[in-house]
């Protein structure tokens, strides 16, 4: 999903670094540990594996975004600047009204315990074509390339089920966060949503859990912006970001 803004942050001296996730396309697909919080510790311990920081700039879309959220929380001395693109983060408000609205459909769907997995498998690439263009406001966004890059990674074995996890951890997602926003992040924070997306509503959300939030939003996307409007996101990235070394 980062294939466009990626060389465009590297070409200007920034050094970037984009992990799938646990279970998460070729990841391992382990039963457990899909609480975001668990997950924004694998990849703080791998940012200390590999030498990268301790201090970071994270960007993150939206599970990517949720993760994102919760390692700032647990190491905001490690964490320069934070970017979160058009997701809401579980538990915090108005989290309990956009869960209930048709746009987050696939939330309760994708939470259901083995149905997701018995209808879509065999359909990967057919569920996920539709599900981007039903989610999305520029339909050129996903070329064939792409569809089928995203239909290889979930037909893998456990890993339609490792995907549904992410959602089934919501409980535990909303009780975490809403510990960590009783302490509010310091560093700053900027909120890319979709016009077709979240929106405008996007920055008072993350005020919710930040002191210094600033917002952006991205016309002519919906909820894919990096894919649908990446020139957009580069060029909100590079003006947020502190300077390359």
């Amino acid at each position: 999903m980062w294939r466009f803004v990626m060389p465009q942050l590297v070409a200007r001296g920034y050094t970037v670094f984009a992990p799938d996730l646990r279970g998460l396309g070729d990841t391992a697909k382990p039963a457990a540990g899909y609480e975001k919080a668990s997950i924004a510790e694998d990849i703080h311990a791998l940012v200390n594996q590999l030498n990268l920081g301790p201090v970071v700039n994270l960007v993150g879309h939206d599970m990517g975004g949720m993760v994102v959220y919760s390692y700032a929380a647990q190491h905001p001395e490690e964490v320069a600047t934070l970017a979160i693109l058009d997701v809401p983060l579980p538990g915090i408000e108005p989290w309990n009204e956009l869960i209930q609205g048709p746009r987050t459909w696939h939330f309760r769907f994708h939470s259901v315990r083995d149905v997701p997995e018995m209808l879509i498998a065999g359909r990967e690439l057919e569920y996920l074509k539709w599900f981007h263009n039903a989610e999305g406001v520029n339909a050129r966004a996903f070329d064939n390339e792409a569809d089928e890059v995203y239909g290889r990674s979930y037909a893998q074995p456990g890993a339609l089920r490792a995907g549904f996890e992410y959602y089934r951890a919501f409980p535990r997602d909303e009780e975490q966060n809403k510990a960590f926003a009783k302490h509010k992040l310091t560093m700053p924070v900027l909120g890319i949503s979709g016009s077709g997306g979240l929106g405008s509503m996007y920055e008072d959300h993350l005020r919710h859990v930040a002191e210094n939030v600033h917002a952006v939003v991205v016309e002519g996307s919906g909820h894919w912006v990096p894919e649908e409007q990446p020139a957009a996101v580069t060029k909100a990235l590079i003006e947020f970001l502190p300077p390359a070394y």
